[in-house]
């Protein structure tokens, strides 16, 4: 058996051990596509359950390697642990459905995948903890942790997308409820004006003290073929971290807020979104992209704060409240905006004038293939060790190489 608690015994281990080099198939803009078709027959989605089982399964079992070759002081940590037992138990739990023959195996394993989405919702919370804490314990062990969280997560960006798929594409058996987000993790026509339009309502439903105005300019009756969850992760990281400098310049200087500037351009290439604001700019953009705070902040702050080693029933009922927040771990907002964008062979890159303000600037290319709206494909490799934490391990078919 496997024992989810505390890891993976003899031989489970031997198995997760043989698909560590296994090759991962590329995920096609047609799978993406969704439930395009109408409803499949039962033949198809078998067809898709094998596929989906059969991959996501290689990928939890390639995140296992990853935590087996952390630091000691790294999988000590009992957030690191709490992550590690649920990807041991979403392993465990596709390992009992490698026989898929029947209709009824297909909605258990739709269920049993909805209920791993639901479980799983908040582990960007989890890595945000564990590397504050670690941080506190060694700062030597930033780099190859931030590595691991550069791994982790692009690895989770295709494992959303196989399983938004499956879940779009297959009925929702009797008892089944699609986790959410779904419906946004599938291609589909994409309107960036009304996301940031909706991304500023939220900004000021949350925030009524701080009255930031912010202007939508360009093409904004433009849509793009994209993956709308996606794309609205990217924009809310950098339209509200535009959003909250701006207030927190304004109170300071004692002001009015200036308008955050938004224009919205869509050419050959894919649409550019580019977001401006007069907030005083960044002193060191060499900071922006790293995951979590920086060590020395964390270490300044270490002394005031308790050095809790909580269980992990403690330590997911903080991640479910930081979740209600819609709010990442401080300092993982940014680069797993760029680590997206650049998923699809789009990018995110920013430009500060100290002492004024920073344009940040947003590529988000059109998902086609040879002037057809589906049909390409996206391919994972994994990343040379050694490689930059955020640098994306994926290459977009027919790209310009490395993203």
């Amino acid at each position: 058996m496997v024992l989810a608690g505390k890891g993976l015994n003899l031989s489970a281990l031997r198995r997760v051990r043989g698909l560590w080099k296994e090759e991962l198939q590329p995920v096609t803009l047609a799978e993406l596509w969704g439930n395009s078709h109408g409803t499949p027959d039962e033949a198809r989605c078998l067809q898709l359950a094998r596929q989906t089982q059969r991959q996501i399964k290689v990928r939890l079992a390639q995140r296992l390697q990853d935590f087996l070759f952390l630091p000691y002081k790294a999988m000590a940590d009992p957030a690191v642990r709490t992550l590690y037992s649920k990807y041991v138990s979403a392993y465990t739990i596709h390992e009992e459905f490698d026989d898929l023959r029947r209709p009824e195996d297909v909605a258990k394993y739709w269920i049993s995948l909805a209920e791993i989405f639901e479980e799983n919702q908040n582990v960007t919370t989890l890595l945000g903890m564990a590397r504050k804490r670690l941080i506190r314990l060694d700062t030597g062990l930033a780099p190859s942790f931030d590595h691991f969280v550069s791994d982790f997560l692009v690895s989770r960006i295709g494992t959303h997308l196989l399983g938004s798929a499956f879940f779009q594409q297959v009925p929702t058996p009797a008892g089944g409820k699609k986790p959410a987000g779904v419906a946004m993790g599938v291609l589909q026509p994409t309107s960036p004006a009304s996301l940031l339009v909706a991304l500023v309502e939220s900004f000021k439903g949350q925030h009524p003290e701080q009255p930031v105005p912010v202007d939508i300019q360009g093409n904004t009756e433009t849509t793009i073929l994209y993956i709308p969850g996606h794309l609205r992760g990217i924009l809310r990281e950098v339209l509200h971290n535009a959003m909250r400098e701006t207030a927190s310049h304004a109170e300071v200087s004692g002001v009015p807020p200036a308008p955050v500037k938004v224009r919205i351009n869509h050419g050959r290439l894919g649409v550019f979104v580019v977001i401006s604001d007069e907030a005083g700019g960044i002193s060191d953009m060499s900071k922006v992209w790293r995951w979590g705070e920086d060590p020395e902040i964390v270490m300044q702050d270490a002394e005031d704060s308790e050095d809790e080693w909580e269980d992990p029933q403690a330590l997911m009922a903080k991640a479910q409240v930081a979740k209600a927040t819609m709010r990442l771990p401080l300092g993982f907002g940014l680069p797993l905006a760029r680590l997206t964008a650049r998923y699809f062979g789009g990018d995110l890159r920013m430009q500060t004038l100290l002492g004024h303000g920073t344009n940040a600037y947003i590529h988000i290319p059109e998902l086609q293939h040879d002037g057809h709206s589906i049909g390409g494909a996206l391919q994972e490799s994994r990343v040379p060790k050694g490689c930059a934490p955020g640098v994306s391990k994926y290459r977009r078919i027919g790209g310009a190489g490395p993203l």
